[in-house]
């Protein structure tokens, strides 16, 4: 049995044929603009310059209940850099907390951001949000730039008072000037952290980690700052003032050169209210003066201490803040020392001298008066 086979003809010459001309078609439809074109191939990245910023020196001081960390920083590029106000930027975060606060015993996160020209750059943020004042709790963030060595930034000169003087140009002179930082240039940032509180602001930081970051232009530092432990227990700076020179006499005095003087019969001068101070809420204090009573007083003599509740809209009366020591010792100089406790949300403390009952026979003396917070534990909250 014979069989034969028929032979068939190959398809790849073929193939290869109309491949030739689908790329002969296609490249005269691109000649004439009837077939898109490639697109261009990415553009290489722009080089960012080499500016980095190293930390020589540190500090982190606690300022009553704020933070105040200072920088100085060296450019170590290798060409210089000339900084817009406009390129000035920084950025703080952190958890917060302070077991002395009830409202802050548990972390809240504290985000602070800035940027821009105006001289005292500066931005708030909400720890605790509240539409009650008292209850508010926020951090703000102050940020300041300067070249050199000096610890401290120079002056922003006062807007011109002259008459018809020219309020932009004034308004001018307080914007940040232009930071021109040579290879090995010196610069200093300071950024300050206020703790905004009522009751609790002025004495009690927030504390935790920050991580925060500076941007000078293209040149970045970063950094994170340990304001997780207080450094101290803050108190108000104050001092009562001296009497007006009217109420004072120059015979009587334990400490020279004249002590306040009480006379019952002039109208007014029966009676001496010293100044209202700030007093940290919870705190014991301790009171101390010397009084002398004049033979023949006919009135009651007495020392009497108020406790005051401030609010950003009002004020209020701490009734169990109150204390009254009676003066009763005659003819000599008698040492008074009296300790209490300020109460839980005072803000403020006055103190005020008397020769009371309605009779105007009499004289009374007071000297060295002082107030002063006793000495407690550890500031560890």
């Amino acid at each position: 049995m014979s069989m034969s086979f028929f032979s068939v003809p190959s398809a790849r010459p073929a193939l290869a044929s109309l491949r030739s001309a689908l790329l002969v078609a296609g490249a005269a439809l691109a000649a004439v603009g009837g077939a898109p074109a490639e697109p261009p191939p990415p553009a290489p990245p722009r080089p960012v310059p080499n500016a980095p910023l190293v930390i020589v020196e540190r500090s982190i001081v606690q300022d009553q209940g704020s933070w105040q960390l200072d920088y100085r920083l060296r450019h170590d590029g290798a060409t210089g850099l000339v900084v817009t106000p406009a390129e000035v930027a920084a950025k703080v975060e952190g958890w917060v907390s302070n077991s002395r606060v009830p409202s802050h015993a548990v972390p809240r996160l504290s985000s602070l951001a800035l940027s821009g020209s105006a001289a005292g750059l500066a931005a708030t943020t909400d720890v605790i949000a509240s539409a009650d004042e008292v209850q508010r709790c926020r951090e703000r963030l102050v940020l300041q730039v300067w070249m050199g060595d000096d610890h401290e930034p120079p002056a922003v000169p006062p807007p011109s008072s002259k008459p018809g003087a020219d309020v932009s140009a004034s308004a001018a002179s307080e914007k940040v000037a232009s930071l021109v930082l040579a290879p090995g240039a010196i610069v200093r940032v300071r950024l300050r952290l206020e703790h905004q509180h009522f009751l609790f602001g002025d004495y009690d930081p927030l504390l935790g980690q920050r991580a925060l970051e500076v941007r000078l232009g293209p040149a970045v530092f970063r950094d994170v700052a340990p304001s997780d432990r207080e450094q101290y227990l803050a108190q108000p700076k104050y001092a009562w003032p001296q009497p007006p020179e009217e109420r004072r006499d120059t015979r009587h005095f334990v400490t020279g050169p004249d002590s306040l003087h009480l006379e019952a019969h002039i109208p007014g001068n029966q009676y001496y209210r010293f100044p209202e101070r700030p007093v940290r809420y919870g705190t014991k204090m301790r009171l101390r003066f010397f009084y002398l009573i004049a033979a023949g007083t006919e009135g009651d003599c007495c020392a009497r201490i108020a406790q005051y509740k401030d609010t950003p809209t009002a004020w209020k009366v701490l009734t169990e803040g109150a204390h009254e020591q009676k003066l009763e010792t005659v003819g000599r100089w008698i040492k008074v020392e009296r300790v209490f406790r300020t109460e839980a949300d005072a803000t403020t403390l006055a103190l005020d001298f008397r020769i009371g009952g309605g009779s105007d026979v009499g004289e009374m003396w007071i000297d060295d008066v002082t107030l002063e917070p006793v000495a407690g534990p550890a500031v560890e909250p």
